[in-house]
């Protein structure tokens, strides 16, 4: 399948599956953040501390991926529906 066609079937999905993308990029990102959170108030300073701070900033960015990759296919399927208007 070329690229263009698969990049098509991406972006024109029902908005409803993208913004669940979305959903589940933040309660991951915010996930990440309780580990970081709860690893600095729970933990004395150590280098269990530090691992699991590691693992919480790795959640997080994993869900911030998540969520930005979602905004972006929003974005591209507005955009291809605005410019696939047809003309009056």
């Amino acid at each position: 399948m070329p690229l263009r066609q698969r990049l098509y079937r991406h972006i024109n999905v029902p908005l409803a599956q993208s913004f669940r993308q979305f959903r589940l990029g933040c309660m991951i990102f915010f996930a990440g953040l309780v580990v970081i959170f709860g690893a600095s108030q729970l933990l004395t300073p150590s280098l269990t501390q530090e691992v699991v701070t590691l693992t919480g900033l790795l959640i997080t960015a994993l869900g911030f991926v998540i969520a930005m990759l979602a905004q972006v296919r929003m974005l591209l399927g507005r955009l291809y529906a605005f410019w696939q208007k047809p003309k009056d």
